[in-house]
């Protein structure tokens, strides 16, 4: 099980070693614009669980001071080292307790995180995670038996609740031409991030039918994760020299009790 995890496709041992080569030039203009993105995240739960923190590379140390409990689902034994080291040494007013659980919680028995959300009366951060589902899964189809469970798991999950999630929307060798964060008043469609992003032209204006992604272009197949009509937020994130991720980002908070 820890070799496995050691090795993960979306993850592990390689992750590591990309973080230790670029987190602190690359990745901290994806770092800092998702911390203040966050940072407009206000959820009244006093617990947090977070999805898949890994070492917390793009995470901001003072979105866990306004908790009093955090609890990170994180297989990878080395994500964990780090991030409660990261977390124990960051300059906080208040440290939450932190609870680190190394079990699935998403992919074989995705059900086990909503029971999981029910007992600690916690609110969920999926700490980009999601968009490597067709990784974790070893699959290509939209429409996989495994994919589809967990969609219902989610959308059990954010009921009733306060939610996050940032996770890759596509990610390839052509660069999103954005500078800074993107707001959009709800998901884009497939259409809409190559004509913002990549160049591609509008099919409504042109009369063809939706282009094809590039081949460039790979698919994480995150459409139906959450309600598509929420305000998203679109960011770039240069993972290595060369290779680019196109992250979106939505978010919703509990609505007040009586």
């Amino acid at each position: 099980m820890i070799a496995s995890t050691l090795v993960n496709p979306a993850g592990g041992l390689r992750y590591h070693v990309r973080a230790a080569r670029y987190s602190r030039k690359l990745w901290q203009p994806f770092r800092w614009a998702v911390g203040e993105w966050l940072l407009g995240w206000n959820p009244p739960e006093t617990t947090l669980v977070i999805v898949g923190p890994s070492g917390g590379y793009n995470l901001q140390p003072f979105l866990f001071e306004r908790f009093e409990r955090v609890v990170a689902l994180e297989p990878d034994p080395v994500a964990r080292y780090l991030f409660k080291r990261r977390l124990s040494r960051a300059p906080l007013e208040r440290h939450p307790s932190l609870e680190m659980l190394s079990e699935d919680h998403l992919l074989a028995e995705p059900e086990r995180l909503v029971t999981l959300l029910e007992e600690r009366q916690a609110c969920v951060l999926f700490s980009n995670v999601l968009g490597q589902l067709p990784v974790l899964l070893d699959t290509a189809e939209p429409e996989a038996p495994a994919l589809a469970r967990i969609r219902r798991a989610i959308a059990r999950m954010i009921e009733g609740r306060s939610w996050a999630s940032f996770h890759d929307r596509v990610s390839g060798e052509l660069r999103p031409a954005l500078e800074g964060p993107i707001h959009a008043d709800g998901r884009l469609t497939d259409a809409q991030i190559l004509q913002a992003f990549y160049g591609e032209a509008d099919s409504a204006q042109t009369g063809k039918a939706p282009p094809e992604p590039p081949r460039e272009l790979q698919d994480h197949l995150t459409e139906g994760l959450f309600p598509e009509a929420l305000p998203h937020i679109y960011f770039s994130w240069e993972l290595e020299p060369s290779v680019y991720h196109l992250i979106e980002g939505v978010r919703a908070v509990r609505a007040p009790q009586g």
